[in-house]
């Protein structure tokens, strides 16, 4: 089976003046497969938090490489990781992030601003992703009228789906 995420000997040290260097990750190396679920697990410190924001584009590593469906983006500039966030990676957060003056419709439709998707589209889209998750009916709530699962329940979503 193809490696959806591969990472090889994938180190992130921080720089934090006075010559104080903190080494958050040490040659982490690693496959995931598609399809294949895994949980990262660690003690406080170990560098999960890291790892992830690596896997997510949000971070470069120092040193090492990271490959994700066969591309490698460990050395992409920043505009570049944002198309490969908005096209390939979905993030479910803690604390959701959703516009809390916004519907539901429209927090699932603003990736797909982002794309470039037209309005049309756009609506077509995100109202068959909500209805796939059962919140059809709540599409046009505010996230503060959604219960906590509700508000989980997807989002946000890969896109441009």
């Amino acid at each position: 089976m193809t490696a959806v995420i591969r990472v090889q000997d994938l180190t992130r040290a921080y720089d934090m003046g006075g010559g104080e260097t903190v080494r958050a990750l040490k040659g982490v190396s690693l496959e995931i497969a598609q399809n294949e679920y895994i949980a990262i697990m660690g003690p406080s410190g170990s560098g999960k938090s890291t790892l992830m924001n690596l896997i997510g584009c949000l971070d470069t590593p120092t040193s090492g490489g990271y490959w994700l469906d066969g591309v490698e983006v460990s050395r992409m500039t920043d505009d570049s990781l944002a198309r490969v966030r908005n096209e390939k990676i979905g993030f479910v957060f803690q604390t959701f992030n959703l516009l809390p003056r916004a519907t539901a419709l429209h927090n699932v439709e603003l990736p797909l601003i982002y794309a470039g998707i037209k309005s049309a589209e756009r609506r077509k889209r995100a109202e068959g992703t909500l209805e796939r998750v059962g919140l059809g009916d709540r599409m046009n709530h505010k996230p503060n009228e959604l219960s906590g699962g509700q508000r989980r329940s997807g989002w946000p979503l890969p896109g441009p789906w």
